[in-house]
Parts: C-alpha cells; structure tokens; sequence
C-alpha cells in the first residue's frame, strides 16, 4: 500500500498545475461534469443505482430541501396540496395546475396511479418497497390484482393514496428519486424503448435528455416547458472518465465540478486540500453507511461465530485514516449519524481483536481457516479497491484466504441481486431521512434479502422490521428500532458495519454555487448549481 501512495503522490506532481481554471469559454451556460461508470438504465423503476436522469429530467410529488442549518424538510413539488385523515390512513393530494411534460402532454392525477402501478406490475421492478405500503399493493405483487385499489382518481388534479397502515416517512418516501411520475400515455408509447431512448424518455423535470452516448456519456439541455425557475446551467455535459483523467480534466478547467469520492486520498491531501484550492472545497456529510455484507445461505458464512470472527478482525479505524484521510466516523450499526432513529447504545461496542477472531474461528472449526471470495465492482472507485485491499489482508492475518473477485459493473448487479454472492462492500445512503430507508431495503422482507445478497435467516425479526414502519407512537418506534439494530448487528452479526464519511467535491472559478445532494450522494440536481 505505501508503495502504491507513493507512487500516486509522484503521479499528482506531475499533473498538478496550481488554480482554479475554468474561467472564460464560449459556451458559459454549460455545465461539464464527469462520472466514473455508465449507467444501465434511465427508468428508476429499474434500477436502485442509476437515479441522475430520474432527479433531473422527471419529478417528484414532493421534494427534500436542505435548510441553512443542515436540517431537511419535506416541500411540495408536483404536490400544491394535500391532507391527512385522522387515523393517518388516507391521504388526499391535489396538483398543481398547469404542468407538462417536456413534449407538452399534461400531468394528470392519472399519471400517479400509473406510475405507482407500474412499479408493482413491472416484471423487473427493482423499486416495490416504495408502493408496498399502499393498500392493495401485495395483491397486485402477488398476481391477484390488476389494479391498485389504495390510490383513487377523483379527477385530472385530485387523488388519494390509502395506506395499509400509518406511515410517517410516506410523504418523505415521495420526494425520493424511484418515486416519479411517469406519464401513463408517453411510456406505454414508448414500450421497451422508456428508459433506454432518450427522445422517449420524456418527463416534466427542469432537463430534457439530449443524448446517451454509450461508454462515453450523457448530454441534458434545459427543458423549456419547465413549471419552475429557469436553471444557470441550459446544457449539461456528463463525461465518463477515469479518475485520473478526472483530476487532469479539473485542473485544466474542462470539468467544472470535481468530486473527490472517485480520488485516490494521496490526490486529494495533495492538490485539493491545500491553500490554493481551500475556498473552492464544497463539503457535506454522506448520511448513509459502509458495510460489510455476509451471505448467510454460503457456508462458512451460515455459522455466526464465523461472521463474528470477520467483524472483529477488520481494522476499520487504520482503513478510515489511511484511505479516506479520516475523513469519516466509524459506525457500529444500522443508522448512521445524522440518521433518525441513530442510537449511541448501540454504538462503540465493535472492536478490532484479531486474537478473538482466531479463537471464534477454532470454536467454529475452522482453525485452519477457509476461502472467501470478497467481490468488487469494477467501475468502484480506488478508494473502495483499496478499502478492499486492506479488508482482505486483516482477514488474511486471522487465516480468511480472501480473494478479492473483480467483475464488470453489469455482472456484479446480476450476481449481487441473484442473492449468490459471498460478500461484498455496500453503500447505503438515505433516500429520505427514516429509520425505514436504512433497515427495511436489506431485512424488511425474504425477498429484499436475497436481493442483497444477505439472504439473513431470522424470519420473525424480518417480520418485525416490515412492522416497525406502523408504529405510531414515535417513542416506540424508535425504540423498536434500536432493538432491532442490536439484534441484527450484534446479536446475529448480518452485517459488518464500516463508517459513514465526508464528501468532498472541489469547484471552478466558472461555478458561483453548488448545493450537493443532502444526503451527500455524488449525483446531483443540476438546477442547483449556479454558474457566474
């Protein structure tokens, strides 16, 4: 690993050339912006990754904005106004008049069913926890509806939702990315080609898709039938790039915004975290967690003094300062900080003890240790191969053969979603600030947990996580939750939890402001970004 840094150090030397350019171009109402990986799709219904066009080209029915003090709070968005039965069961929305999609066709309350029936009905929906709380909802997952029977269209602005069971995040679960709306009439249209056309990919957000070059990049421009403030930038380039390239690209001012996850840390104490560039530095905490994820259905992993013994012999604290710098907090549950429902009695209990993962290996009888195969994405950034890298040489040390497996990024989702791979490094971050957004996409279901690759073994805590979300009383629910983080974590060792860290992104001189994504995601919403 030094050899590694020093070599990347030489390399910086050599691309470093000092300021902030990116000053004077012909084209000063475009955005150029860079990622390190193509997407596989542009329907969000199809994907639990790929939410860049979702949050730029389609809208919400309400919207998450970050306050000055670093709080959020729920704002309407498709939404003019709605209301709550008393016994949080039903809830009744009205639209905003006037609204279109990019080719003109109206948004109608039609639309929303539509869009949450489809979630439902798609054959490779990747989003049904979004609509499985709607009344009616596992009767169309099971085959036995054709029809969502919980939501309600009254006319071409007004329809209610009713609910199974109360659900306080529901309004936040609606201003998340896999929950646009869809028009009913262009993506029936457009059959297998929405999502996958950009000409007919077509929703009401601020930006229309232009282009989607393959294995190169996306081109959005402004959507002028837009309902809301005309965005800065009216043309958005999106480059894929390596993350070398990235930085060389920055620096001679071809990228306007630069984010630092995809930077080697040795890159970014180097050049970024320096005088020259420290007003330009625009950082926000990842509200989300980095986690070690264990497939129960392959053995060694199915015996949990085994999945005890790899938790306590990762060196979480020396990966957090030797490949991020320290800049992040280690976590030792479900809820990271900033998370509501995050409890300090479950933390501080996780200890790197290789001594006491040997001794729990011999009580399980594999003194001798075993082979594991540790997957890795092969559009990952270099911090997470190195994160890796080190990952495997502790388990090593305690006698884990870890083989750390790189596969394309399309090969990894089929396999990690195929509920067959041994174990992998996750990321979770908050869709929406709810206890539910954390724990119920890995343990709310038999179904979510094969999804994850985790296949977790212990129904009736699964069983508990689907209710938690119904707990009225807020007390009790919190509680609820903190006993199930302890269960799952501590007791039955499901996961290794890692840390939750700070996102650095670095801007230009062209860039007057830019608000990232308040849950520190890389993707963001290009209206939020203004351009001198």
């Amino acid at each position: 690993m030094i050899r590694k840094y020093i070599w990347v150090l030489v390399l910086t030397a050599v691309l470093f050339i000092p300021g902030c350019a990116g000053g004077d171009r012909e084209d000063d109402d475009t955005l150029h912006l860079a990622m390190n990986s193509e997407i596989v799709t542009m329907d969000a219904h199809r994907t639990t990754n790929d939410y860049l066009v979702a949050m730029n080209v389609f809208d919400t029915l309400f919207s998450i904005e970050k306050k000055e003090d670093g709080t959020t709070e729920i704002a309407n968005s498709l939404v003019e106004s709605y209301d709550i039965s008393e016994d949080g069961l039903t809830w009744h929305f009205t639209l905003k008049d006037g609204i279109v999609f990019s080719d003109g066709t109206p948004l109608s309350a039609r639309d929303v069913k539509f869009t949450f029936e489809r979630i439902l009905k798609l054959p490779d929906s990747a989003q049904t926890d979004c609509a499985i709380i709607i009344d009616g909802a596992q009767e169309m997952l099971d085959g036995r509806a054709d029809s969502l029977r919980g939501i309600t269209v009254e006319n071409e602005r007004n329809f209610s939702v009713r609910l199974t069971a109360p659900f306080a995040g529901f309004s936040a679960l609606l201003a998340t990315p896999p929950t646009v709306i869809y028009s009913e009439k262009l993506v029936t249209e457009a059959g297998e080609d929405f999502g996958v056309v950009p000409e007919k990919t077509i929703g009401t957000g601020p930006y229309i898709i232009k282009e989607w070059i393959r294995g190169s990049g996306l081109i959005f421009e402004y959507n002028p039938l837009y309902r809301g403030p005309e965005p800065s930038a009216k043309r958005v380039e999106m480059k894929i790039m390596e993350p070398l390239v990235m930085n060389l690209a920055f620096q001679k001012g071809d990228l306007d915004i630069l984010d630092c996850l995809y930077l080697d840390s040795a890159i970014v104490n180097a050049i970024y975290k320096t005088d020259i560039y420290r007003d330009h530095i625009v950082s926000v905490d990842r509200m989300g967690l980095n986690f070690m994820i264990l497939n129960e259905d392959i053995p060694p992993l199915d015996n949990i003094r085994v999945r005890k013994a790899i938790g306590s012999a990762i060196d979480r604290m020396s990966i957090l300062k030797s490949i991020y710098d320290g800049d992040g907090k280690l976590e030792d549950g479900i809820f990271p900080t900033g998370c509501i429902g995050y409890n300090e009695n479950n933390q501080g209990w996780l200890k790197y003890d290789p001594e006491l993962s040997r001794k729990l290996l011999a009580d399980a009888g594999f003194g001798n240790g075993f082979d594991l195969d540790l997957y890795c994405d092969s559009s990952a950034s270099d911090t997470v191969k190195n994160t890796l890298q080190i990952m495997a040489e502790n388990l090593c040390d305690v006698g884990i053969r870890t083989h750390i497996r790189t596969i394309d990024h399309a090969s990894y989702l089929d396999l990690r979603n195929s509920g067959k791979m041994s174990a992998f490094l996750a990321l979770w971050l908050l869709d929406y600030n709810d206890p539910d957004n954390m724990i119920y996409p890995f343990f709310g279901s038999r179904a979510n947990t094969k999804v994850r690759s985790n296949n977790y073994y212990n129904e009736s805590v699964i069983e508990r996580v689907a209710a938690a979300k119904t707990i009225v009383d807020e007390t009790q629910r919190l509680e609820e939750y903190e006993a199930l983080e302890k269960q799952i974590v501590q007791d039955d060792a499901a996961i290794v939890p890692m840390f939750s860290l700070k996102h650095l992104f670095v801007i230009n001189d062209r860039v007057e402001s830019f608000s990232p994504h308040w849950a520190g995601w890389s993707e963001s919403y290009f209206d939020r970004i203004i351009l001198k």
